[in-house]
């Protein structure tokens, strides 16, 4: 399903607007993960700009036309989307915003679950929208 056709069963509030990727937002992108201490994207910029391309779902939240929160996210469209990343910038968190991605990205791929890792300040706003806590790995490898 695209984009444009799920955004017609959302309410977006004023000056809210949900675009896909388009490279014209890297540079804001990068500006929010720093903003959140992500530095893997800020260390390894060209593999961040390919994995956005990459990406089934890459979605970007826009006030008034400037970057204020994304999700990325990886699908097999039958079984599971993978939620790689969703930050909202913190001025604007509270306002629904991170729960609207999380149900457009469910929206377009709606016979799939969705599967996440979590850091320790999110796990409340995962609890509340009624995400199942299970424990997850991660390793990391350095090339």
């Amino acid at each position: 399903m695209k984009l444009s056709s799920v955004l017609t069963n959302y309410n977006l509030p004023d000056g809210i607007t949900v675009e896909t990727y388009d490279e014209r937002y890297f540079e804001a992108i990068q500006k929010l993960y720093e903003e959140e201490g992500w530095m893997t994207f800020i260390e390894r910029e060209d593999d961040a700009k390919n994995a956005w391309v990459s990406s089934q779902v890459a979605l970007i939240v826009l006030k008034n036309g400037i970057v204020i929160g994304f999700m990325r996210a990886l699908s097999d469209e039958l079984i599971t989307t993978y939620i790689a990343e969703i930050l909202i910038k913190k001025e604007y968190r509270g306002n629904r915003l991170g729960n609207l991605l999380i149900e457009i990205c469910h929206s377009l791929y709606p016979k799939t679950r969705l599967d996440l890792l979590s850091s320790e300040e999110a796990d409340d706003f995962y609890r509340a929208i009624k995400f199942k806590e299970i424990t997850g790995f991660r390793k990391s490898y350095v090339v």
